[in-house]
């Protein structure tokens, strides 16, 4: 009874691995695709955007090192991004 089950099942989980795997490559194929095809507002939007993330990146530096010089333990007390 056992090998009928399995050889009943091979060829499901076959079938099933292939189907998802056409599905799982067809996905990410479109999502390709409608990275390439951005209209150039979508594109200068994310360039605005971009640039507002470095310079919000700058700032934060810029706050660390403050506290850097004006509490100098702070990163062992309060930072719990690692």
């Amino acid at each position: 009874m056992e090998i009928e089950v399995l050889a009943l099942m091979i060829p499901i989980i076959a079938i099933a691995g292939g189907i998802g795997a056409g599905m799982l490559k067809s996905h990410y194929n479109h999502k390709e695709r409608m990275m390439d095809h951005m209209s150039e507002d979508q594109m200068a939007e994310l360039e605005r955007m971009s640039r507002v993330a470095d310079i919000l990146d700058q700032r934060v530096n810029v706050l660390e090192n403050i506290l850097d010089d004006e509490v100098p333990n702070w990163r062992e007390k309060n930072d719990k991004t690692i």
